[in-house]
Parts: structure tokens; C-alpha cells; sequence
């Protein structure tokens, strides 16, 4: 079932996870709307931009492994362990209290075991 679907479940997980690029364009807005606190200083700017440029780098790698089989298995492991990582941070930390990041984070979670059920050949 999932493999079947893969090209559509990589881009609309792909899109979604490329919407991130808000939060190169706009740290500080992005940072207050989802996890309700602004960034003090350059260098929390500068790694929020950071983070949401990756964020987009690898979403965007998910819409284009839907279309070139080739770099699909890798494509998915990275953002399988980005995603893992994700959530474990959210939810091993007080930010679990939070709605947006819990969110977030639960579909992040969502996604990995999706990946890694394609993964398994699911």
C-alpha cells in the first residue's frame, strides 16, 4: 500500500516539510506563532534561518526523490532520522506542554514510521 503510493506521500510530506522555508524568510514571526517565544540575538536568528533553510532543503529533496527513484532510499533515511530527531526533541522536552510544536511533532513521528514501513517495503 504505501509503496505503491510512495511518489504522492513523498511530495505531499515533502511540501509540507518545505513550508519550513517561513522560517528563513521570517525567524522571528515563525519562532513566536509556533513555539511562542522569539529568538534573542543574532545567533538565534541565524540558526532559526539556518534551520528552516535545511528544513526546506530537505523537503524539497522528498519531492524530488518522488520523481527520481534513484535517490529515494537515501532521501528518506535523512528525513527519517531529521524527523526522529524532531520529535524526540519536542516530546522529550517541555515543549511537549505546547500545542503547535506537539503537533509538529506527532507528524513528524507519523511520517517516519510511514518512511519506514516504505523502508521495510510496506
Amino acid at each position: 500500500m504505501i509503496t505503491s503510493n510512495i511518489e504522492v506521500i513523498l511530495i505531499v510530506t515533502g511540501v509540507l516539510t518545505a513550508t519550513m522555508l517561513a522560517q528563513f524568510v521570517a525567524p522571528s514571526w515563525t519562532l513566536r506563532r509556533t513555539f511562542g517565544e522569539v529568538p534573542s540575538g543574532v545567533v538565534s536568528i541565524v540558526l532559526a534561518r539556518h534551520w528552516g533553510l535545511l528544513l526546506f532543503c530537505v523537503g524539497m529533496l522528498l519531492v524530488y526523490s518522488a520523481f527520481h527513484p534513484t535517490v529515494r532510499q537515501p532521501a528518506v533515511v535523512l528525513a527519517s532520522v531529521e524527523k526522529a530527531g524532531f520529535a524526540a526533541c519536542v516530546f522529550g522536552s517541555s515543549l511537549r506542554h505546547r500545542r503547535i510544536p506537539s503537533i509538529m511533532a506527532t507528524g513528524d513521528a507519523l511520517m517516519v514510521v510511514i518512511y519506514v514501513l516504505y523502508l521495510l517495503g510496506l
